[in-house]
């Protein structure tokens, strides 16, 4: 069938063909994007990365008592003839400094890491100086710690400045949803003027959500460069949302020596577990039971679907992967290979359910393990001790 118009002879059909060309030409044409356009809509977004953060991310500077006698003389050479000193806190010097941030600003809670905070003799300086993105600065106490994830909790006790510190609280996000390959950026506020961003990308991802035996699988890992005293500061992604926690790795056997500009973080999903049970028992120590766990999507991961087929499992609970010896775990017949379903009553699902009631139960406890075996339940107790030292694997 001809569907042309009828009315029209082909002369007029031509012309009015052309007249639509020519106005397809005369219509404005929407150019794409120009490299430098991209360049300038990736430095603005950046730039608000920078900006949200900085309410939310403090300088914390470790300051020690004087020793008996320590007047710190004056060297006799050319110097300022008005000493540039910190009179905040007469008595005291300055050991170290590292960043931190925000994660209840209602109450003060801060978190960051233990090892900037420790004096060569393994306790917590005696000052503990919180400056914020107001140049405020407050006394901090320490209201809990890990020292296996070399992890700290401060809460804002007095300000020094007799005003109260402009804080924010942070935005967490999730982990599990970064990719290798993905925007990763640093944070950090070192003592003094300075302040600290880094981008860079995801290079790994966390195989493991529980740390008991290997460290390192149970970390962030990104491609940047490090101010020292920026770790302790957040690791967010391109929204600005704090996906982990810079650990540092030279001074700690936590995570091994540095290499190159590969740099760890401790996903925010652990610090968010444990951070409640830790600062309400007010421990500084690591609490420890001999065992590590996998959550069901981790071992569907490592034996695939045919071989998870094979394996009788409980309907919840998760797989007890490792038994270390000796240790309470190990004394209380729990083997490689069962499944611990309830935890000193509470139902177990996930990695993180576990380490939150095994922070809450605390060191010196006993408590009840239901383990799913071979089909049967058996019920057993364990006590909860400090972690030894040479439980710590990289």
């Amino acid at each position: 069938m001809n569907r042309r118009n009828p009315g029209l002879k082909p002369i007029q059909r031509t012309l009015l063909a052309c007249l639509g060309f020519a106005a397809i030409a005369a219509a404005p044409i929407q150019d794409p994007p120009t490299g430098d356009s991209a360049a300038r809509s990736m430095q603005d977004a950046f730039a608000r990365i920078a900006g949200e953060l900085a309410p939310c991310v403090v300088s914390i500077a470790a300051y020690a008592a004087d020793a008996p006698g320590d007047d710190h003389p004056e060297i006799d050479e050319a110097r300022w003839l008005v000493p540039v000193t910190d009179d905040r806190y007469p008595g005291h010097h300055r050991i170290n400094a590292c960043s931190g941030f925000c994660i209840d600003a209602k109450t003060g809670i801060l978190v960051t890491s233990r090892s900037p905070l420790l004096k060569p003799d393994g306790t917590f300086a005696e000052v503990l100086d919180v400056e914020t993105s107001d140049k405020l600065h407050s006394l901090a106490v320490v209201v809990g710690a890990e020292p296996t994830l070399d992890l700290a909790f401060l809460r804002i006790v007095v300000p020094v400045d007799g005003r109260e510190p402009r804080i924010k609280t942070v935005t967490w996000g999730d982990p599990a949803s970064m990719k290798p390959g993905y925007w990763a950026f640093g944070i950090g506020d070192p003592f003094g003027i300075e302040r600290f961003m880094a981008t860079g990308v995801l290079s790994a991802t966390p195989s493991r959500d529980c740390y008991q035996e290997k460290l390192s699988a149970s970390y962030l890992q990104t491609a940047m460069s490090m101010h020292p005293e920026a770790f302790g500061g957040p690791l967010v992604d391109l929204d600005g949302r704090v996906i982990g926690l810079l650990a540092p790795r030279e001074g700690s056997r936590t995570i091994g020596p540095p290499r190159g500009d590969l740099q760890f973080a401790l996903p925010s999903t652990i610090i968010r577990g444990i951070a409640p049970s830790i600062i309400e028992q007010g421990s500084t120590r690591s609490p420890w039971i001999g065992f590590a766990v996998m959550s069901r999507g981790e071992l569907r991961a490592l034996l695939g679907p045919r071989e998870l087929s094979k394996l009788t499992r409980p309907p919840s609970g998760i797989f007890i992967e490792n038994v270390f010896a000796p240790s309470p775990a190990h004394r209380a017949g729990i083997r490689p290979g069962d499944f611990l379903t309830r935890f000193d009553g509470h139902p177990v699902n996930t990695p993180i359910e576990f380490q939150k009631w095994f922070y809450l139960a605390g060191i010196g406890s006993n408590v009840e393990l239901e383990i799913f075996r071979d089909g049967e339940t058996i019920t057993t107790r364990a006590d909860i001790e400090v972690r030894p030292t040479e439980a710590v694997t990289n």
